[in-house]
């Protein structure tokens, strides 16, 4: 594998937190593989697929929830922000002959509310209110 060109690079590096723009909301069912406190970090593997494709991704922890909540082993509901920044055409062309990489832009997760689902017997949720039924 070749190492990036210097002009591939200086667009990678350009990108910043104003590079990204909300693409829209999704939500998902999944369980946590990484949670990483510290860092506001966590790793979700998801049931379905995200609209990038994937099923597993890094995430931003909004600072309105509470991490010692989250539990790994335990299926929740998960509600994201998507966030992108575009790339131009010549790096993702770059990148697909040289890497097989398709990307048309550089994602960003953010985990902004989550529920456990009721079958699994844990009660409660995290970052919602949300009355006993």
């Amino acid at each position: 594998m070749s190492e990036l060109p210097k002009w591939a690079e200086d667009e990678i590096n350009s990108i910043t937190d104003s590079s990204f723009k909300l693409e829209g909301e999704w939500e998902g069912t999944g369980y946590f593989l990484d949670i990483e406190g510290k860092s506001r970090l966590v790793d979700i593997n998801f049931y379905e697929r995200l609209p990038n494709g994937k099923h597993i991704i890094t995430a931003r922890v909004s600072d309105a929830l509470n991490m010692d909540e989250f539990r790994k082993g335990i299926v929740y509901t998960y509600r994201l922000r998507i966030l992108k920044a575009s790339i131009s055409d010549r790096l993702a062309e770059y990148l697909r002959k040289n890497f097989n990489l398709n990307m048309d832009g550089v994602y960003r997760f953010e985990l902004y509310s989550l529920e456990p689902l009721e079958d699994v017997g844990y009660e409660g949720s995290v970052g919602e209110d949300v009355g006993e039924e």
